[in-house]
C-alpha cells in the first residue's frame, strides 16, 4: 500500500498560510501593507473580540479592479512585483502574493472595493479557502477589507490564541508601530465600537512619535530629531535626551524603508551611540528611520518581513552611531514645581492639597489628595522649565575670563572679585550630597560620583607606574590568551605590563601606581575583559577612580567639599565615569513658587 500521497489543495493552503498568520495582528499586519500601499492617507481600523471575530481594515486607497478580484486570493497573486528583477528593487510593503491566500484560508475574508481608475465597485468573498462569486456591491470609495471567525475551521489553531483584550492589544501595538513611519496618514483604531486611537496626519516624524511619547509621560522638549545623510540611504533619528531612558531596548524601533525590523546590530548603534550619557542597565528612547537604496535591501528572508539583510550595514551602523553622539546632549536634572491643578467636590471648585512623588522618570510631581493629576505635557507652560544645557560652558567661561581680567592686573581688585559668581558651600545632606548656592541658584552633588568623575580625569591625564617585586601570574584559557596577544600593547599603555612565559600564562610585572590597593579587582579585569583600546581604557580607570573615590556615608570637611566642588564646576559634563549625572539644580523662582511665595 503506498505511503506518501498529495496533500488536498485545502489542507496544503492552510499549512502554508501558518507561517504567514499566526494570530489577528498577523492579519492586521498584512492588511495595513496593502492599505498603505494603495496610497492611503485615511486608514480605519476597527476590530470585534480581540480581532478574533472580526477585524476590518477601511482605506481610502486607488481601490481593486473587477478583473484583478478575480485573482485576487490565488497563491502568489500579486502587483507588487512581475519578475525576478522587481525583487532587487522592493519599493513596497508587500510583494510576495501571499497575504491575502493565507487570511481567506483560515477566515471568512470580504474583500469590498471602488477602483478609481474604473469608477466600479466590486466585492469577492472567501470563506476558509472556498471562493463565492463577486457582487457589485461596492463602498463609495477605497477598500474594506474584512476577516471574520478566524481560524473558526482550525480548533486546533484557534485554541493558541490569547484572550481577546490580550489580542487587542497586541493589534493596538503593531498598528501603533506601523504609524509611526507615516505621518502623512490619519490611523483610527476602534475595538468593540470604542475608539481606542486616533492619530490625524502630522507634518514630521517628530510630531508622529511624540503622540506615542506622550503616552509615556515624555515632552517634546526632551526628544531631538536627528538627520544624517549618507551614501545611498538617510537617517531621521526621534530620540529622547539622557534623562529620559528605561530598563529595556523595547523603545529603541528601527525601521528600514518605513518597514519596522528586528535587526540587533543597528539596536547596538543606538545604544553604542548614547554611550555614558545613559547609566549600565538604562536603554533610550529612539526611533531611527533609516531609507536604503532598494536594491541593497532584502526583505524576502522572512515570512512576517520582520529581518531585513543590509548590504552597507557597517556604514549605517557607523552613521547612525555618530548622529547620537553629536546630536544628544546631557541633560541635567532641574527640579521645578508642577502647575497646581483643580478638582470640583459637589459644586464648589476648591484646591486640592499637594503631595510631592516621583514620576517613572525621576521627575518631582505633585498629586491632589489621593489621585494624581493629569496634566497635558505640551499644554503646562509652567510645569516643566528645561535647563539651559550649557550652563556649564557658561560657567567655565566665566572662570576662564577670571583668569584672564586678573592676568592683566598685578592684583585682583574689589571691583573684579565682585564681578564673579561665587560658589558657597552650605552643607551636607544624607552623609552623601553636597549642597552649593551659586547666584541663584541652588545645587545637589553627589560627592562620590563627582570624585569619581575628578579621578577618572587625573587618571588619564596623570599615569605613573609601580614595579611589583613579585609578578602575578596570570592562567588564562584559550580564548584569553589569544585576546592578551593581540592586545598586551593597549595594558602597556595603560601602565600595565604583561608578558607571556608560556602557553595560557601570563606575568603582570607593573600596575599603574593608584591600581596597587585594588590589585585583585584588577587581575579579574584582565582575565575576563575582551574590550577594545578605547573600552579598555575606560572600564579600567573608572573602575580604579570608583574604589578611589570618597563614598556614599562618609564625613567631608568643608575645605575639600569647596575644593571639590570648584572643580566640579569647571567640568565640560557632570556625569561619572559609568555615564551617571550626578548633579541636580533648582532655582530661586522655582523655590518660592513651590512654597506659594509670589514677592
Amino acid at each position: 500500500m503506498a505511503r506518501i500521497n498529495l496533500l488536498d489543495p485545502l489542507l496544503s493552503s492552510r499549512i502554508a498560510a501558518g507561517e504567514v498568520i499566526e494570530r489577528p495582528q498577523s492579519v492586521l499586519r498584512e492588511l495595513l501593507d496593502n492599505a498603505l500601499d494603495a496610497g492611503a492617507d485615511e486608514i480605519r481600523v476597527a476590530i470585534e473580540g480581540g480581532g478574533i471575530d472580526r477585524l476590518s481594515v477601511a482605506d481610502n486607497g486607488s481601490g481593486i479592479a473587477r478583473e484583478d478580484l478575480d485573482l485576487i486570493g490565488s497563491r502568489h497573486a500579486t502587483s507588487k512585483i512581475h519578475t525576478q528583477d522587481d525583487l532587487y528593487d522592493i519599493r513596497t510593503l508587500g510583494f510576495r502574493g501571499e497575504a491575502l491566500y493565507s487570511i481567506g484560508a483560515v477566515s471568512r475574508l470580504t474583500i469590498s472595493s471602488f477602483s478609481s481608475e474604473t469608477g466600479k465597485g466590486s466585492t469577492l468573498v472567501i470563506d476558509n479557502g472556498r471562493r463565492e462569486d463577486i457582487t457589485s456591491a461596492s463602498p463609495d470609495k477605497g477598500t474594506i477589507v474584512t476577516s471574520e471567525n478566524l481560524f473558526s475551521e482550525i480548533p486546533a489553531r484557534r485554541g493558541f490564541l490569547k484572550r481577546p483584550s490580550t489580542e487587542a492589544l497586541l493589534c493596538r501595538s503593531l498598528l501603533v508601530s506601523k504609524a509611526l513611519a507615516f505621518p502623512s496618514v490619519r490611523f483610527t483604531f476602534v475595538v468593540d465600537g470604542a475608539i481606542r486611537l486616533d492619530w490625524p496626519k502630522c507634518s514630521s516624524l517628530k510630531e508622529r512619535v511624540m503622540f506615542l511619547y506622550r503616552e509615556n509621560g515624555i515632552a517634546s522638549a526632551d526628544v531631538e530629531a536627528l538627520h544624517a545623510d549618507g551614501e545611498n540611504f538617510s537617517i531621521d533619528i526621534i530620540a529622547g535626551n539622557s534623562g529620559i531612558r528605561r530598563s529595556d531596548r523595547k523603545e529603541i524601533r528601527i525601521y528600514v524603508n518605513n518597514r519596522p525590523v528586528d535587526e540587533y546590530p543597528l539596536v547596538q548603534a543606538v545604544t553604542y551611540g548614547y554611550g555614558e550619557l545613559l547609566p549600565g542597565g538604562s536603554f533610550p528612547y529612539a526611533a531611527v528611520f533609516i531609507t536604503d537604496s532598494p536594491e541593497l535591501v532584502d526583505f524576502n528572508i522572512h515570512p512576517a518581513k520582520r529581518e531585513v539583510r543590509l548590504r552597507n550595514k557597517a556604514e549605517i551602523h557607523h552613521a547612525v552611531t555618530s548622529l547620537l553622539q553629536g546630536g544628544i546632549k546631557r541633560k541635567i536634572p532641574q527640579i521645578t514645581p508642577i502647575q497646581k491643578e483643580f478638582y470640583l467636590e459637589g459644586t464648589k471648585r476648591t484646591e486640592a492639597p499637594f503631595i510631592p512623588s516621583s514620576d517613572r522618570h525621576g521627575r518631582n510631581v505633585y498629586t491632589a489628595g489621593e489621585e494624581k493629576a493629569v496634566h497635558h505635557f505640551e499644554e503646562r507652560k509652567s510645569s516643566y522649565s528645561p535647563p539651559d544645557p550649557k550652563w556649564l560652558e557658561k560657567a567655565k567661561a566665566l572662570q576662564d575670563a577670571r583668569s584672564r581680567m586678573k592676568a592683566e592686573t598685578e592684583e585682583e581688585t574689589p571691583s573684579t572679585e565682585a564681578e564673579r559668581v561665587p560658589i558657597r558651600y552650605i552643607g551636607q545632606a544624607f552623609s552623601l550630597f553636597l549642597i552649593a548656592e551659586r547666584g541663584d541658584e541652588l545645587y545637589l552633588v553627589d560627592q562620590h560620583a563627582a570624585h569619581e568623575r575628578i579621578l577618572y580625569d587625573e587618571l588619564l591625564s596623570q599615569r605613573t607606574v609601580q614595579n611589583l617585586l613579585i609578578p602575578i601570574k596570570l592562567e588564562l584559557d584559550e580564548e584569553g590568551d589569544r585576546f592578551l596577544q593581540s592586545h598586551s600593547e593597549v595594558y602597556s599603555k595603560l601602565g600595565i605590563m604583561l608578558s607571556r612565559s608560556d602557553d595560557g600564562v601570563w606575568e603582570v610585572s607593573a600596575l599603574p601606581s593608584s591600581c596597587r590597593p585594588i590589585e585583585s579587582e584588577i587581575i579579574d579585569f584582565i582575565t575576563s575583559s575582551r574590550l577594545d583600546e578605547k573600552e579598555l581604557e575606560s572600564k579600567l580607570f573608572a573602575i580604579i577612580a570608583c574604589r578611589a573615590a570618597i563614598k556614599a556615608g562618609d564625613g567631608i570637611d568643608r575645605w575639600s567639599a569647596e575644593a571639590l566642588l570648584e572643580k566640579v564646576f569647571a567640568l565640560p559634563e557632570p556625569a561619572c565615569p559609568h555615564g551617571r549625572t550626578f548633579l541636580i539644580k533648582l532655582t530661586e523662582k522655582d523655590l518660592r513658587a513651590m512654597v506659594g511665595r509670589t514677592g
